[in-house]
């Protein structure tokens, strides 16, 4: 049967037992246009996660700003988003005809997310970026927090500033590791090959989720979601990815890039609507380079509301 997966996410399927199921599912929802539905919910949103590769064809995760209306669809195969992309410089992030990018549009504020990848059309200037939509789906509101953002209008100017505060790292010191270890929520750029399709993907969590050795290296437990593993996929085919935590409290950002494996967890898992083949996952990732850019939302997040998803056994279990 054709399938919309890629050889890395049938791999994982097939070893949890899912993949004729998720076939099937996959190539209904997994759509080559934006539906109606869709369209609407991007034209609302004030912010876009992005994923785009730097120059060495490496995955990296950022975040663009704008009012309502700054995306839009005119037409069920394209997708134009209008700003910067923050740290787009810094980062050495490649933006031109043809090349792959990945979008995860998440609003926080109601738990919506939807996702899109594809790769750019003719780039007329730096400021509209045009996407021929290759893959466009949605995702379910699980491990998502609630928080509502309300934009600083008045000072909305690029990461890439010189009036920005920016630092490089090749490894964890106390504040980061407290961002990374406080975090409950981190965003996620991966592909299935060197300078391939990228996947722009979130992941959630209680405070803690994630841990680190102090030093450069972190991991996360999978939690049960949709089963298309495409992120967890594109790993298994190519290591690199990219990372980026938001500290909600202060809009100060940390993007990573370096190498990641899975590994499987032997862990009892007490949630009986599970699959018996449900196989926790952990990912590992290693520290190569990153970059903090001190105040680079320009906005302000509401206290949060956790996701009730994270009350379930699994969840309970996994994080021990």
């Amino acid at each position: 049967m054709p399938t919309v997966f890629h050889h890395g996410e049938l791999l994982i399927q097939t070893e949890s037992g899912i993949d004729q199921r998720i076939h099937k599912v996959g190539n209904k929802l997994i759509r080559d246009h934006i539906i109606d539905q869709h369209k609407i919910f991007f034209e609302k949103l004030s912010y876009v996660f992005i994923a785009l590769h730097d120059a060495d064809g490496k995955p990296w995760i950022s975040i663009m700003q704008g009012k309502p209306g700054f995306i839009n669809s005119p037409e069920p195969k394209t997708l134009n988003v209008s700003g910067s992309v923050i740290a787009k410089e810094l980062l050495n992030l490649q933006v031109g005809e043809t090349m792959p990018v990945g979008i995860v549009g998440l609003d926080l504020s109601t738990r919506r997310r939807n996702r899109l990848n594809g790769n750019f059309n003719k780039i007329q200037n730096t400021e509209l970026l045009s996407i021929a939509v290759e893959h466009s789906f949605g995702n379910c509101p699980k491990y998502i927090q609630l928080r509502n953002f309300e934009a600083d209008e008045k000072n909305n100017q690029s990461a890439d500033s010189k009036t920005e505060a920016h630092q490089s790292f090749d490894k964890f010191d106390k504040h980061i590791i407290n961002i990374i270890e406080e975090t409950d929520t981190l965003f996620i750029a991966s592909s299935e090959k060197q300078g391939g399709d990228l996947d722009a993907s979130h992941r959630g969590g209680h405070p803690g989720f994630i841990q680190t050795d102090g030093k450069r290296q972190l991991w996360f437990n999978d939690y049960p979601g949709n089963n298309f593993f495409q992120t967890f996929g594109n790993i298994h085919s190519y290591p690199y990815i990219g990372l980026m935590f938001i500290d909600f409290n202060s809009g100060d950002m940390l993007f990573m890039s370096g190498q990641s494996h899975l590994e499987q967890i032997n862990v009892p898992d007490h949630n009986t609507k599970n699959k018996p083949n449900f196989l926790p996952r952990r990912c590992y990732f290693t520290l190569e380079k990153g970059l903090k850019i001190k105040s680079a939302i320009k906005g302000q997040w509401s206290a949060v509301e956790m996701s009730p998803f994270l009350n379930k056994e699994i969840i309970k279990t996994l994080e021990k």
